[in-house]
């Protein structure tokens, strides 16, 4: 989060994490119908346990991503400046 005061940034991608492992849980216990292996479980095997990890990574980087955006916006609304770079989107 460039240009975002990190007063701001760091609790939104703390809040982030927290949101997208509980997300990710979600989506496993759904999907699977039990709890998301953990590393500290002695008989987890690796294919499941790198599943759940990249549930995880991908709903706390999708989680990341909106809040970002959401508050640069906000920023944008209040400063009428945009933080962090302008150009063509890809």
């Amino acid at each position: 989060m460039q240009s975002l005061p990190s007063a701001v940034a760091f609790p939104t991608i703390l809040i982030a994490g927290i949101l997208g492992q509980k997300l990710a849980a979600t989506l496993w216990m759904r999907a699977f119908g039990e709890d998301p292996p953990d590393t500290a479980q002695e008989d987890v095997r690796l294919l499941p346990l790198l599943g759940a990890a990249v549930i995880e990574g991908t709903m706390y980087k999708l989680l990341r991503m909106l809040a970002d955006r959401a508050l640069r916006r906000v920023v944008v609304g209040v400063s009428w400046t945009w933080p962090g770079q302008i150009g063509e989107g890809e």
